[in-house]
């Protein structure tokens, strides 16, 4: 493990302010694999736990590919599913606004309305 990635893994366990950990957590979670085991495990949980404040992150830098792995991470509800659509548009992020989209009509369907044009 290289220096750098020491160090962002003891300020994360030791940083009391949740901005920083946050973004120390999107970065390790996406260089880890899950066969890093421990370290892996504590991002994948801290995130579940902090879903939405890091999808709004990601939608905001537009990097929908990692929207889509957190969003695999738990089951949404369809309220959450809203505000990650509401979040989605905030930030511009069409690509993100179509994908989730298309989650919401295989999750939930869209109540039998006609979606046609």
């Amino acid at each position: 493990m290289k220096n750098s990635s020491r160090e962002q893994d003891e300020k994360f366990l030791s940083s009391r302010r949740e901005n920083i950990r946050l973004a120390i957590a999107l970065e390790r979670f996406f260089e880890l694999c899950p066969e890093d085991g421990l370290l892996y495990e504590r991002y994948r949980e801290y995130l579940k736990k902090r879903f939405r404040p890091a999808m709004e992150k990601l939608m905001k830098a537009r990097e929908t590919e990692r929207v889509k792995v957190l969003f695999g991470l738990d089951t949404v509800t369809p309220v959450q599913m809203d505000e990650l659509l509401a979040l989605a548009q905030k930030y511009g992020s069409t690509e993100s606004v179509l994908w989730l989209l298309s989650k919401k009509e295989e999750q939930f369907g869209f109540g039998g309305k006609d979606m046609e044009l």
